[in-house]
């Protein structure tokens, strides 16, 4: 009688103790899935689209890095850092003793820094497209204090301004453990002073395992 006892006690408990295993291995499993934050990083280049830049200026390369949270399959939020250098049109920079600070800086490099929350919408495994709107400072190679002065729909002193993007890419996995090359291409603009001056580039971006 009781050999029979402890055996039904024995196969009562079994199913018990299957399941709890089993709810244990899947939450496991979905901790090691659910990597809501990745870093990304990389490099990317532009020429300005605006006539009055594109007179004076040429390609600007630079470095950018986005941190992104996953919110579903479809929808992400992130922040970017981008930096671009650009450099001026070859052969134009014809200068005087007379030349102005705005018509010195005008035929120099400068620098843009930019600081933007975006949006991306992933349109399945493999395309994305997103925008971002930020703030963006301009480092002038002449003086670092006339930043896009040398535009003249701007003030003399214009370091500061909105900086805004659209883009459109595609992921590509490189290795088995989910690590992402994206090649974006992307139309970027500074705005001050109700004057927007636009650049058309892409971006090459290694994304890290999430």
């Amino acid at each position: 009688m009781k050999k029979i006892l402890v055996l039904l006690f024995s196969i009562l408990i079994l199913p018990g103790q299957s399941l709890f295993a089993q709810s244990k291995l899947d939450s496991n499993n979905t901790k090691k899935e659910k990597k809501p934050i990745y870093f990304e990083s990389g490099i990317n280049a532009s020429l300005p689209v605006h006539i009055e830049m594109y007179r004076t200026h040429r390609l600007a390369i630079g470095l950018n890095g986005r941190v992104g949270k996953i919110i579903s399959r479809k929808l992400e939020l992130g922040i970017r850092f981008d930096y671009d250098y650009r450099f001026i049109r070859k052969n134009t920079r014809i200068l005087t003793p007379e030349s102005t600070m705005q018509e010195r800086a005008s035929h120099n490099n400068f620098s843009l820094f930019s600081l933007r929350p975006n949006i991306q919408f992933n349109m399945n495994s493999h395309w994305f497209w997103g925008a971002e709107t930020g703030v963006g400072y301009v480092l002038s190679d002449e003086d670092s204090k006339i930043g896009m002065g040398f535009v003249s729909e701007y003030a003399s002193d214009q370091q500061f301004g909105v900086c805004s993007g659209l883009y459109v890419g595609r992921y590509f996995n490189i290795s088995t453990n989910k690590n992402k090359l994206g090649v974006s291409m992307n139309l970027t603009q500074f705005l001050a002073l109700g004057h927007a001056e636009n650049s058309l580039g892409f971006r090459v971006n290694y994304r890290f395992k999430n």
